[in-house]
């Protein structure tokens, strides 16, 4: 016994630092060792926690599991040591014991038993087991305490660790974040800044904020001074304002301002600044950006001067279309000049020429404050200056600019006479005349004249050239045309003269054939009748000769009277224009269709001019139309009289063609009528005459 005090004494040395486990297994290797046991089973927990360690040796109590089982209460704990007289070991006498470690089995289970032992357990091996597993419970305790602490460091390494590699990546995403700010920033010219409103001063400026105003990156956050130095001086005030109202109402800042950098180009920044506020309400810090919005600020100012040049050029067209003549168009443009460029003077000389002793001012806009050359109404003497700018202007191939900022100033007397600070001018060249000269004049100020307004003067410049050239060109065309249009009137008073002479002609033949060689005839006829019938019986061939004679004399007769109706009918004098028109139809060689539809007589030479013109057509139609039917209809409406005339015939007649119709057109055309003519080969042809009524009253 004493032996094995002493070795169970030494036991818990060998298990300081061992694993939990390890205290276990080495509990049951010493107990099967030391108490010459058959089977021992251990169970090591920590109060109040669920881990523990089950270790079994040897095999005698194959059933074990089931008896412990069934002796743990519903707590999982063991009330008291149980002795077990017998625990089946196939057969041989085997006496077993299990016994809680701690209270209420808080510290675990020991089970042992011992084959051929009958007094197993003895009270020494029940002190034994019970010093052995009190030992073995302490030892696990701080194996586990141990354990715990142990892992807890080794997770409070990796915790430390992983943090730290956390903090790494972090720190390291931080700088690429903020370097793709900086890029960022950088590619699309915003900046951000902290002002502190205590200190006064900015706390932060970042890379492209200080890059902005034109300061070094390196070289740290400038002043606020600093900063407001680069600030254009029209735009400090308006940016103290803001500032000094921002602080005192606590209100954002949102304003636009010009930088004036030591090197480079005007830059035009949009700042935006909010206020961060304390907990009593003040103001604390500003945080800021600003963005470069030159690029903006250009791309607008380039609009609205495309703008500006299409409108005014816009008003210019319109001007110039809107003209009927030289002097309106020249102050339309004028006008629009005057507006367009702001200026106190626009003007256009004649001629641009060196040569010439003066020059007229042919039309001049001028502000009311700034009258010109123009009210004067005379000449002006070309001095040796006015010499120089005239050929400076037709030396240059676009606009000439006369102000502080070119070669060239404007003629010294006509500036002191005028009132001249800056002038710009161009040569403008019409097509049909000689050089002018169009100009600008700003008396009000000494003026630079930017490119824009060069690009849009010139341009107004070639389009007064062209429409020069345009209303020239058309006066020149209405000059023609009044003449055309007198020779026209003499041509159709020619006409109704001819028209009429012809109709006095045929009248006067007619009746000198019917007062004359028709009654001569007639007397003629008559005698030859008598002395037919003083011949006698005894001389019939003097007889048959006389009858010959009269009957000649009475066919020579009907001829002439025929010949005469055709000269001048006299039953359209009579009859009206209806019963010449049938008696016409009669004595057509084609068949004819007549429709008459008037509700009273047409002027007498609105009906001779439908009768003769049915006359020809008919004539035509029979010698080479080859028709079967003709169709004449004359109809009176809206007062204009409408004649229809069409056949079947083969068609294909040139209107251009034959001095019977030509005839007719200058009768129609006497009257103010018209005449078409429509003849497709194959198809027949249609003549359409439409005659104003009223054209012949009171005619001649």
């Amino acid at each position: 016994m004493l032996r094995d005090l002493v070795a169970l004494s030494a036991v818990p040395t060998a298990w300081v630092g061992r694993a939990p486990a390890a205290v276990a297994a080495g509990l049951a290797d010493a107990l099967i060792d030391l108490m010459w046991l058959d089977f021992v089973f251990v169970r090591l927990c920590v109060p109040g926690s669920p881990d523990g360690v089950d270790i079994t040796r040897g095999t005698a109590w194959k059933k074990f599991p089931e008896w412990l089982d069934s002796h743990l209460d519903e707590s999982g704990r063991l009330s008291a040591m149980t002795i077990v007289p017998d625990v089946d070991a196939a057969g041989e006498p085997c006496r077993g014991v299990v016994m809680p470690i701690g209270v209420d089995t808080e510290g675990g289970v020991v089970a042992a038993a011992a084959a051929q032992r009958t007094e197993f357990p003895t009270e020494i091996d029940i002190l034994l087991l019970r010093l052995a597993a009190n030992h073995a419970a302490t030892a696990f305790q701080s194996a586990r305490l141990v354990d715990d602490r142990r892992r807890a460091e080794e997770e409070v390494r990796k915790a430390r660790n992983d943090l730290e590699v956390k903090v790494a990546e972090r720190t390291a995403e931080l700088r690429r974040i903020e370097a793709y700010l900086a890029e960022a920033q950088r590619l699309t010219h915003t900046g951000t800044a902290a002002f502190d409103v205590a200190t006064g001063q900015f706390t932060h400026s970042s890379d492209e904020h200080s890059r902005l105003y034109g300061f070094d990156p390196e070289r740290g956050v400038p002043s606020l001074e600093e900063f407001r130095q680069r600030i254009h001086p029209d735009d400090r005030a308006k940016f103290d304002a803001a500032h000094e109202r921002g602080i005192r109402e606590a209100r954002s800042i949102d304003l636009e301002i010009r930088i004036l950098p030591p090197q480079g180009a005007l830059r035009y920044l949009h700042v935006i600044s909010h206020p961060l506020l304390t907990t009593a309400g003040d103001v604390q810090e500003f945080l800021g950006t600003v963005v470069d919005v030159t690029e903006r600020k250009h791309a607008e100012e380039e609009h609205w001067a495309q703008l500006w040049f299409l409108e005014s050029m816009d008003r210019v067209d319109r001007a110039i279309q809107g003209a009927s003549d030289l002097e309106q168009m020249m102050a339309d443009v004028l006008d629009v000049a005057l507006e367009a460029f702001a200026c106190d003077r626009a003007w256009l000389i004649y001629p641009c020429d060196p040569d010439a002793a003066s020059h007229e001012v042919l039309m001049e806009r001028t502000r009311p404050e700034y009258p010109g050359a123009f009210a004067l109404g005379v000449e002006i003497p070309n001095d040796a200056a006015i010499v120089e700018a005239f050929r400076i202007t037709l030396a240059s191939s676009g606009p000439v600019r006369f102000d502080p900022e070119s070669d060239c100033m404007p003629p010294a007397q006509s500036a002191a006479r005028f009132n001249v600070k800056s002038m710009m001018c161009l040569a403008v060249y019409p097509k049909v005349d000689r050089p002018y000269s169009f100009g600008l004049h700003q008396c009000s100020y000494a003026r630079v004249w930017t490119p824009q307004e060069e690009r849009l003067f010139h341009e107004i410049g070639r389009r007064l050239a062209d429409g020069l050239d345009t209303l020239s060109m058309f006066r020149n065309l209405r000059e023609s045309e009044r003449n055309l249009e007198r020779s026209r009137a003499e041509l159709a008073a020619s006409r109704a003269r001819i028209v009429t002479a012809a109709d006095e002609t045929r009248r006067q033949i007619e009746r000198d054939l019917h007062d004359g060689v028709q009654q001569r005839l007639v007397s003629l006829a008559l005698v030859q009748r008598s002395a037919e019938a003083m011949v006698p019986d005894e001389l019939p061939e003097l007889r048959a000769q006389l009858s010959r004679v009269v009957d000649g004399l009475t066919g020579a007769l009907d001829e002439l009277r025929e010949i005469s109706r055709g000269i001048h009918p006299a039953i359209l004098a009579h009859g009206g224009l209806g019963a010449a028109l049938k008696t016409l139809a009669r004595r057509s060689a084609v068949p004819v269709e007549l429709e008459v539809n008037t509700e009273t007589r047409p002027p007498e030479p609105v009906e001779t001019a439908v009768y003769y013109v049915v006359s020809e057509a008919l004539t035509n139609t029979a010698k080479h139309a080859q028709a079967t039917e003709v169709h004449v209809v004359v109809e009176a409406r809206d007062g204009v009289l409408e004649v229809s005339i069409r056949d079947d015939g083969c068609g294909g007649a040139d209107p251009h063609r034959g001095s019977g119709l030509i005839g007719l057109t200058d009768r129609i055309d006497a009257l103010g009528g018209t005449i078409e003519v429509v003849s497709p080969v194959g198809q027949g042809t249609t003549l359409l005459i439409t005659l104003p009524i009223e054209a012949g009253q009171g005619a001649p």
